[in-house]
């Protein structure tokens, strides 16, 4: 499990600025609490600002869930939008930046994501069953056991978190590690609520 906590010069009026954030979006986009942001310059491409695959999944998700006072949505336009999938063992969840009134709302939502995604589809896996019918020592033998869940690989995630507080000051949560220890990682995020 790899948490890694930072103060950053992020906020929501940085990404507000951006030049792909047009002034109609702009005034849309400033009455959410949760932004999913993007990553910029990832590829050599037309347009590199790009989200995770599934990000819009995450986003219905959230809406779906949230209080009716706390809005989510995605910093860019819906003509620029355009997802990747990264080629490594984590799900990409993707970024946000997220207001500080938010964050046990935000806590509370994706973490219920992430379970019903991720953690709860890892605890129905099957069992293996290692069967040996090799003839390498005198006799044959045959091997069958099954292997319980626990020492198959758990799905890990990978995903930040920047909280602004009140004063505009904000701090960057980053997250890589098994989708399991989930709850941990955003006791983090709560913590820095309450200070």
């Amino acid at each position: 499990m790899d948490i890694t906590i930072t103060n950053t010069s992020e906020t929501f009026e940085t990404w507000l600025e951006k030049d792909f954030i047009e002034p109609i979006l702009k005034q849309t986009l400033s009455k959410a609490s949760i932004l999913i942001i993007p990553f910029e310059d990832l590829r050599e491409a037309e347009n590199p600002i790009m989200f995770p695959i599934g990000t819009e999944e995450l986003l219905r998700y959230m809406e779906a869930k949230l209080p009716q006072d706390f809005n989510v949505d995605i910093c860019i336009s819906d003509e620029l939008y355009q997802e990747f999938e990264f080629n490594n063992d984590y799900k990409k969840l993707g970024k946000f930046i997220i207001k500080s009134v938010a964050v046990p709302f935000f806590v509370t939502v994706f973490s219920s994501y992430v379970y019903d995604k991720y953690i709860k589809e890892d605890k129905s896996k099957p069992q293996i069953e290692v069967v040996n019918d090799s003839n390498q020592t005198k006799g044959k033998k045959h091997i069958s056991t099954l292997t319980d869940k626990k020492y198959l690989e758990p799905t890990h995630i990978d995903f930040s978190v920047t909280i602004e507080d009140s004063l505009g000051r904000s701090k960057n949560i980053s997250y890589e590690g098994p989708a399991s220890e989930i709850q941990e990682v955003l006791k983090s995020l709560k913590e820095y609520e309450e200070q």
